[in-house]
């Protein structure tokens, strides 16, 4: 096979020696091919559009009731002419964007933890759903969407799962759910997981986010210090420490930052299991470091950074 010069290929030759390259595939000698390298993100928000729960497009037709499943289980269901522009109703093709996250890999590559106004959360699943584009569009008065969320493996209890809602955007150092107040919107119960309901009071107020949640107890919250090395940190830009809880299906980010380079969060109950993981984008290249420990008080967690590549970075976090 011919070999193409393809920029970025060095950054894992040491981890493919054996294994050929043309400019979209490569092929080693066991015949496995890992498929094509991605490019390493130059920022913060690269990184969430490249390596997060990815965008997927659902062409919705007002004339029937449309049912569409994610590429992670999740069903959506639309009833017909649910959707109006300018108080008319909309008769042309609907494109919605369309997120799952369910892991807390994604969580972290998405940026998307589970907090609400500094209380823990355990998460029974996370979705996106927005008109992809036109921001004029409005959820008919009276229509309904349903989105029937399976349960991930790792949620340590189903029971007090409540519906909570977010804004459209991500990436913010520190995002945070609301839990919802609107009657005609709620969280019930199925066999396989969750049904979200979701009326047009709540999709008209602007939210994208909709999560199925649960307050994790507190007891004896402390601290969390996170030490971090580099030059010009920004938790905007470049940096990001996420704390990934190993007992229930949850993350916390922790974005309170005083230079050069020390990240806090509080309320974390003494003794949980977390890892810590630290994001960082510099000079074109990215570093990672992770580690493992408990919470206890006034210790400080320190992971140390190594650079590495996109897949690296993907296969470690999905190891949590």
């Amino acid at each position: 096979m011919n070999k193409f010069l393809v920029t970025g290929l060095l950054l894992v030759s040491g981890l493919l020696t054996a294994c050929q390259f043309d400019s979209a595939t490569v092929v080693c000698e066991d015949g496995t091919t890992p498929g094509p390298v991605l490019p390493v993100p130059a920022t913060l928000q690269q990184l969430y559009t490249q390596l997060g729960a990815p965008v997927q497009t659902l062409t919705y037709d007002p004339s029937r009731a449309n049912t569409f499943t994610g590429t992670k289980g999740t069903i959506v269901t639309i009833p017909a002419n649910a959707f109006v522009r300018n108080g008319q109703l909309v008769t042309a093709p609907v494109q919605l964007a369309f997120r799952e996250i369910f892991s807390r890999a994604d969580m972290v590559l998405s940026s998307m933890p589970t907090v609400s106004n500094g209380r823990l959360l355990e998460s029974a699943g996370e979705v996106y759903l927005r008109a992809a584009q036109d921001t004029s569009i409005r959820l008919s008065q009276g229509a309904t969407i349903r989105l029937q969320t399976p349960t991930p493996a790792n949620v340590a209890s189903r029971d007090s799962m409540r519906l909570f809602a977010g804004p459209t955007g991500t990436g913010a150092a520190c995002f945070n759910w609301t839990l919802n107040t609107d009657p005609g919107s709620y969280l019930t119960p199925n066999s396989n997981g969750y049904t979200i309901t979701v009326g047009s009071v709540l999709y008209n107020s602007g939210v994208g986010w909709f999560n199925c949640d649960r307050f994790y107890s507190s007891p004896n919250p402390q601290s969390i210090t996170v030490n971090v090395t580099g030059n010009n940190i920004d938790p905007e830009k470049n940096t990001m420490v996420f704390a990934v809880f190993r007992t229930f299906n949850g993350s916390l980010r922790i974005c309170d930052f005083t230079a050069p380079g020390t990240f806090r969060s509080g309320g974390v109950p003494l003794g949980t299991p977390v890892s810590v993981a630290v994001i960082r984008t510099d000079g074109g290249k990215l570093y990672y470091g992770r580690q493992d420990g408990t919470v206890q008080a006034n210790s400080p967690f320190t992971p140390t950074l190594k650079e590495t590549t996109p897949a690296a970075l993907v296969a470690d976090l999905n190891l949590l």
